[in-house]
């Protein structure tokens, strides 16, 4: 699950809402939509991880849904892809299916989208993983009850 910290961030970030998913996806994952394509693949690689990435952010359009954690965007459905670089210092707030190692991360750390074709956030470490070479970074400030278990975390851009 995904969503604003401010009600404002509607006003003035930009979406991309005529890619399909390429994969099952949930709110809060990042993707990278293609106009000339017309898909929005997850970052299947560290190098597109590391340019601008999109959340997903769909609102619940399907009747049939009666929880929220059950909804999903499957694959060949359009995905509205909210670009993270306009987020720059804005909060947001994303549940623990998009996070990967989620009970183990503090107020202070860094994610980045991963490059493994998940499109999850993950913590990086310094070493393997340096946020410094992402154009995107998310900067943990607290965990929450969103989706049960969530983080409330600022959007840096490099």
């Amino acid at each position: 699950m995904f969503k604003f910290g401010t009600i404002g961030a509607f006003k003035q970030v930009r979406n991309n809402p005529r890619c399909k998913a390429t994969q099952d996806l949930v709110a809060g994952l990042a993707v990278l939509p293609n106009d000339a394509t017309k898909l929005a693949p997850t970052p299947a690689t560290a190098d597109e991880a590391k340019g601008d990435v999109y959340f997903v952010g769909n609102i619940i359009d399907k009747p049939e849904i009666r929880n929220k954690v059950d909804f999903k965007i499957e694959q060949g459905e359009p995905v509205l892809g909210f670009k993270a670089a306009d987020l720059d210092d804005i909060p947001v707030e994303l549940s623990h299916d998009t996070v990967v190692g989620y009970d183990a991360l503090v107020k202070g750390d860094v994610l980045v989208a991963a490059g493994d074709g998940t499109g999850k956030w993950v913590k990086a470490d310094g070493t393997t993983i340096v946020a410094t070479d992402y154009k995107v970074t998310l900067e943990v400030l607290e965990k929450t009850t969103f989706g049960d278990k969530g983080i409330y975390a600022t959007v840096k851009v490099k």
